[in-house]
């Protein structure tokens, strides 16, 4: 299905990513040529107000209007060195397939190679750190790049920035999470974004250039950090912090989740809201704690399933 095709679609009330993604997966199990092929009324699941709204959409000659107007901003994407990857394509990371959700689009700008990349790790954590808290992740940064591993993070304040910053120092490959490639946020990080680019990285996002930045989709874009690694590692968050949400989804797909041992860390304080949440991670089963002196067994694990994953792949291709 062309991108115009699905961009279209997407812009429709009511229609998301999991009628995207159902679109898309039965468009190429006809053997489909144009969209106006796509008969859907035989979409398995498909609501019928969807489908009335995209009929109507096609008769009222909207469609033809919508498209050309995306093909132009298609084009201008391009110039900026943005590339848009589709569900199901040879491009397009198949270890997404795992979410509940997985994005229909990918809007990737910089080393597109780091998308598909099997040996990367989300390293994340609360927007108000402790002193401590920077230098575990730091530290942790330092030993996963230097072992190969892409940190991929979110370009937030405090541990987000903090693992994009010791990737970049330790010459490692490193991944954005963003909301939107314009409107880069928080601001005071443009800069940050851009030396990314500069040294070999990549900054990706499920929305469309220019789309407003709005609370929910910095909610919502954790689960791709979750879904491009093979582990999360959680520095600091408190029970409620929104790294939670990179967490759960983790969990969902059954990806690893390390968080700092926080009595061998030394944290002077067990109670403090900073690590509430990695505190209760453990306690739960969902994490398991790491120090220093498990770097390396980690490190092996992970390079293992990376090795397993990256197998699998090649023996599978694309997914459609």
């Amino acid at each position: 299905m062309r991108i115009t095709d699905i961009l279209v679609i997407r812009s429709l009330k009511g229609v998301g990513n999991r009628t995207l993604v159902k679109l898309i997966e039965f468009y190429h199990a006809n053997n489909l040529k144009t969209i106006r092929e796509l008969d859907f009324a035989k979409v398995p699941k498909l609501s019928s107000s969807i489908t009335q709204t995209v009929e109507d959409l096609f008769a009222s000659g909207k469609y033809d209007v919508l498209s050309l107007d995306y093909e132009k901003s298609i084009s201008k994407w391009n110039e900026a060195g943005i590339h848009v990857l589709v569900y199901g394509s040879a491009e397009y990371p198949s270890q997404l397939n795992s979410l509940s959700d997985p994005p229909p689009l990918l809007f990737c700008k910089g080393n597109c190679d780091l998308i598909k990349y099997p040996k990367s790790i989300a390293v994340v954590g609360t927007r108000n750190n402790t002193r401590l808290g920077e230098i575990i992740a730091y530290k942790t940064v330092e030993h996963f790049s230097k072992q190969g591993f892409c940190i991929v993070s979110g370009l937030a304040l405090g541990i987000d920035a903090i693992a994009h910053r010791a990737a970049l120092d330790n010459h490692g490959h490193t991944v954005a999470v963003l909301v939107d490639l314009i409107s880069i946020a928080p601001t005071n990080h443009r800069g940050l974004a851009e030396q990314i680019l500069s040294q070999g990285g990549l900054l990706v996002s499920e929305n469309p250039p220019g789309t407003k930045v709005i609370p929910a989709f910095f909610a919502k874009r954790d689960r791709i950090q979750a879904g491009l690694t093979r582990a999360v590692f959680a520095i600091e968050t408190a029970i409620d912090g929104g790294t939670m949400h990179a967490v759960k989804a983790a969990n969902s797909m059954h990806r690893k989740v390390y968080v700092p041992n926080a009595s061998a860390a030394g944290y002077p304080d067990l109670g403090i809201e900073q690590i509430s949440g990695t505190q209760q991670l453990v306690n739960s089963g969902i994490a398991t704690p790491y120090t220093r002196d498990t770097y390396a067994e980690i490190s092996l694990e992970l390079t293992q399933l990376a090795a397993s994953f990256e197998e699998r792949s090649r023996g599978t291709g694309s997914s459609l």
